[in-house]
């Protein structure tokens, strides 16, 4: 009788955990712009400002000045976050679609501790949003560490 009144468990597979964190990931490197539009548009926004970061940056590094070295070390930064965000939306889009997902699921379950690890610490984020500068650390250890996990799987 007890049983009718308990809520059941939702138990989350590695999948599942797997798409929370790169939506999370994705949110948080989305998150000054406006909510308003669709969260693809926003990926691509964002997409399309670092590819214009990029070549700005680009035309301008000189390596006779420490306002052109500057521009080089931007223009390496912003082509990395580039890259990286990309390569994270690649990897989300797969998430997406359901069709794999018991493949994905099983490669995935060699890793099953990692990921469990990561979604934990996703729950408890507000632990690492003291300050911008831990906030940003915190960020950007979750995805060094989901791309490392998805690396193994390619």
């Amino acid at each position: 009788m007890l049983r009718l009144f308990k809520e059941d468990e939702k138990i989350i597979d590695t999948y599942e955990q797997v798409g929370f964190i790169l939506k999370s990931l994705l949110t948080y490197e989305l998150k000054d712009l406006p909510v308003r539009y669709e969260f693809w548009y926003r990926l691509a926004i964002r997409q399309e400002e670092y590819r214009t970061l990029q070549t700005e940056h680009r035309a301008k590094i000189s390596m006779y000045s420490a306002v052109g070295r500057f521009h080089q070390t931007q223009y390496e930064a912003t082509k990395q976050r580039g890259a990286r965000l990309a390569r994270l939306a690649d990897i989300y889009k797969g998430f997406c679609i359901e069709v794999d997902r018991d493949i994905l699921n099983h490669r995935l379950s060699f890793y099953k501790e990692e990921i469990t690890t990561l979604f934990e610490h996703i729950h408890h984020k507000e632990l690492y949003s003291y300050c911008d500068q831990v906030q940003q650390q915190f960020w950007e250890a979750v995805t060094e560490d989901i791309l490392n996990i998805i690396a193994h799987l390619d």
